[in-house]
């Protein structure tokens, strides 16, 4: 019996962006906010993507997030009081792929009003077209 190698090209890691869990409210927004109980642990998932343009990139952090935010909601919890975020940007020929890392601690609010807002320092990763 013989053995083939298969000559696979590896995916080539382009560039990785890393934001650490930050506080996403100040605590007199919090306090406003009613908050009424919070998640015992942080949150942690990781998305896979195939791309068409690195200008993506951001898009693919907001859909992260969604998602996550989507799961927390399965469990009650309608906002997130801390978040974070990796990128890895990956290439094989023309082929993009992305992993995006998401981290979170949710919470849950009794306020109608709950501001939006975007991961933290999505800018790093540059425009999204």
């Amino acid at each position: 019996m013989r053995l083939f190698h298969q000559d696979t090209e590896a995916w080539e890691v382009v560039d990785s962006k890393a934001v650490e869990p930050i506080p996403v409210y100040s605590e007199d927004e919090l306090q406003g906010m009613q908050v009424t109980r919070v998640y015992s642990t942080t949150m942690h998932r990781t998305y896979m993507f195939d791309m068409k343009h690195a200008a993506d990139l951001p898009s693919a952090v907001v859909f992260a997030r969604s998602k996550l935010l989507q799961e927390a909601a399965e469990k009650e919890y309608n906002i997130f009081i801390s978040e974070g975020w990796s990128v890895t940007h990956l290439r094989k020929g023309k082929d993009h792929r992305v992993e995006v890392r998401y981290t979170a601690r949710p919470a849950s609010v009794s306020s109608k009003d709950i501001p939006t807002r975007d991961p933290p320092f999505l800018a790093i990763l540059g425009k999204s077209d």
